[in-house]
C-alpha cells in the first residue's frame, strides 16, 4: 500500500483504516461504560427522560446531559444529541436487556429517535410515538373535546401494546 504524508507525517491507508476502528470501538465501549454509571447513579430510567420534561428527576438528567454537551462541544463534537441519542439507547439496554423484534419497549428514545424510525420493529415503534403523545397531552393545561377522547384511545392503544401507563413519567 502506498505510504501518504499527512500532517508531515508518513502513514498509509490501512494504519488511518485501523485507527478509525479502533476510536470507533474506543467510544463504543466509553459510552456504554457511561450509560451503566448513569444506570448506577439514577435508580429510575433517566432514559425515558425527554427533552421537555420538567420533574425533580428530569431536571438532574438534563443536568448530566448539559454537561456532556458541553464536553463534546469542546471536543468540537458536531452532533451531541446523537451520542446522547446512543447513550440512553444503552443505558435502557443495560437496565432492562436488549429489545427482541415483535417486543414492545416501555418508552421512546426520544431525541434521534425518527431518524431511526425504519430500523424499529412495528410494536416498538407504536410504543414509542403513542408514549411520546400521551406525554404531551398530559403536560397540556386545557385540551380540546377531540383530543381529550384521543388521549382515552392512546391510553387504550398503550395497554393493548403491553405499556403499564403508571410507569410513564409524564
Amino acid at each position: 500500500m502506498d505510504t501518504i504524508v499527512i500532517d508531515g507525517n508518513s502513514v498509509t491507508l490501512e494504519t488511518l483504516r485501523a485507527g478509525v476502528a479502533e476510536a470507533v470501538k474506543r467510544a463504543y465501549g466509553a459510552e456504554r461504560r457511561y450509560a451503566e454509571a448513569l444506570n448506577a447513579v439514577f435508580s429510575f430510567d433517566w432514559f425515558e427522560i425527554e427533552a421537555s420534561d420538567t420533574g425533580e428527576t428530569a431536571k438532574q438528567v438534563h443536568a448530566e446531559k448539559k454537561a456532556l454537551y458541553a464536553e463534546l462541544k469542546s471536543a468540537e463534537h458536531s452532533n451531541p444529541s446523537t451520542v446522547w441519542a446512543r447513550i440512553r439507547k444503552y443505558g435502557k439496554e443495560a437496565r432492562h436487556g436488549a429489545p427482541v423484534a415483535g417486543e414492545g419497549a416501555e418508552a421512546g428514545e426520544g431525541e434521534g429517535a425518527e431518524a431511526g424510525s425504519r430500523d424499529r420493529d412495528p410494536i416498538t415503534r407504536n410504543v414509542e410515538e403513542l408514549i411520546a403523545l400521551y406525554k404531551f397531552n398530559t403536560r397540556q393545561d386545557s385540551l380540546p373535546a377531540k383530543v381529550t377522547e384521543a388521549q382515552h384511545h392512546i391510553c387504550m392503544a398503550l395497554m393493548a401494546l403491553g405499556v403499564d401507563l403508571n410507569m410513564i413519567n409524564a
